[in-house]
Formats: structure tokens, sequence, C-alpha cells
């Protein structure tokens, strides 16, 4: 039993229907783990900066607790040298000790110095360690919100998506085989992956180009399957595709959780 060109239009129309559905729903699954992937690429990023900044805190302490251990040993150097004063008996030996006391002095005032430099250094790290904290705690509260989100939608689709699989599969069969590769060939080359178009106001519903008069009536005649001049989509008319030839094609801007397919190209 030969298949009319009317029924092939709208086995075509109604895969294309189902494709639609599947391909909104997995736009919107398809984003949610690359926001996941983001944000744990993000904590990575900031526990690595965070771990290092630490380091650099450490670093900075222990630099400080070796100048205080120097402070003491030096400090003991200049007891031991004035006790060492008191009991000089010439005047060469007193001005070599002195000369020590004085360099132990002057290592003191240094370390003292490396104290107070290293302190402001801990203080400047510590305000970056305090904010890059903060933006990690933020990203660690955005992932486990995402995650939980992600595992929400997954759950909630599941259904949905596994009905439409089970619609496309009927579908598909009844779709002409050479019908069939023509359709998921246009499918690969557009960037919305729509095929079948309708027409809306006398242009293709896919790239909105003018359709010719005399291409409209054949068209409409379901004479033979029509694609577009310029994109190459199949066109349907109005009573394949429901869509009144005075109804404008609105394009939603896409949305975070919600996205809707368009035939624009």
């Amino acid at each position: 039993m030969d298949v009319t060109v009317e029924k092939k239009l709208q086995d075509l129309w109604k895969l294309q229907q189902i494709d639609n559905k599947l391909d909104t729903l997995r736009a919107v699954l398809g984003e949610l783990p690359m926001e996941v992937s983001d944000l744990e690429d993000d904590i990575a990023g900031l526990e690595t900066r965070v771990a290092h900044i630490q380091q650099e805190i450490s670093l900075y302490n222990a630099e400080i607790s070796s100048k205080k251990n120097a402070i003491k040993d030096f400090q003991r150097a200049i007891e031991k040298y004035d006790d060492q004063l008191n009991n000089i008996k010439n005047s060469r030996e007193y001005e070599a000790i002195d000369k020590e006391k004085e360099i132990a002095g002057l290592e003191i005032l240094s370390a003292e110095k490396k104290i107070r430099d290293f302190s402001k250094q801990i203080e400047g790290k510590q305000e970056v360690l305090d904010l890059t904290q903060a933006s990690l705690d933020r990203r660690k509260a955005d992932l486990e919100f995402k995650q939980a989100e992600l595992s929400e939608i997954e759950k909630e689709n599941e259904e949905e998506i596994t009905k439409l699989k089970k619609e496309r599969e009927t579908a598909l069969k009844r779709v002409d085989e050479r019908l069939s590769r023509a359709y998921h060939r246009i499918r690969e080359n557009m960037k919305n992956s729509v095929a079948v178009a309708p027409i809306v106001r006398g242009s293709c519903g896919g790239c909105f180009s003018k359709i010719p008069p005399q291409r409209h009536s054949d068209i409409r005649a379901h004479i033979k399957i029509t694609d577009c001049e310029h994109c190459g989509r199949i066109l349907v008319d109005q009573t394949i595709s429901g869509i009144s030839a005075f109804d404008e094609i609105k394009e939603d801007k896409p949305t975070r959780r919600k996205m809707r397919l368009t035939t624009a190209k």
C-alpha cells in the first residue's frame, strides 16, 4: 500500500515534535552537569590557593619563631659580655668584647625589624586567606545546591525521557527509510537540530526566508516532499503543523533552567 505524501509529512512532523521535546529535556539536563563541573573546578582551584596561602603564613610564622629564638640567644650573649666586661683587665679585651656586644645588639634590632615585616606579611596574607576561604565556602554551598538540583531534575525527567524514547521508536518506524536518513542528516547539520520546519506567515519557520508563492502552493498541495531553498529543511504547511499562517514564532530567550527549542536556525 502506497503512503501518501501528506502521511509521510505527518509522520516526519510527529517525529520532529518528539525530538524537540527530547532535545529540550537534554538541554536542561546538559546545563546542570556543566555547572556542577565548573563549580568543582573552581573549588579545586580555591582549595589549592587556600593551601598555598596557609603554607606561606606557616613559613612566616616559622621565620618569626626563628628570629625570636635568635633574639634570646643574642640577649644571653649580651649578658655574658656584660659579665666579661666587669672582669676585663686591659683596654684591648674591653674593646673586643664591647664590639661583640654592639654587634649582638644590632642583630637584635635587625631580628625585631624582620619580625615586624613578617607580621605585616602575615596580616596581608590572612586578609587574602579570609576572602578566599569565604569564596570557597560560597562555592561549596553552590555546589551542594546544584548537585541536589541535578539529582532532582534527573529523577523528575527520567520517566518522561523514557516515555519519549519509546514514542520516538514507534514514530521512527512509520517514517520511510529514505526520508529517515534525510531527516537525520538535516538534523545533524542544523544548530537547533530542527529538520522539519513549519511555514509561518509565508516563510520558512527554520531560517525565516520567504517562500515563493508557487513553491508555497506545491507544499500545500502535498504533491511532493519539499525543502527550503535556503536552509534545506523539510517544509510542512498548516494542515500538517497546525500552526496558523498568521501566527508568529516567538523566540523566547533561553533561561537557566528552562530552554525552549525554537525553529530558528
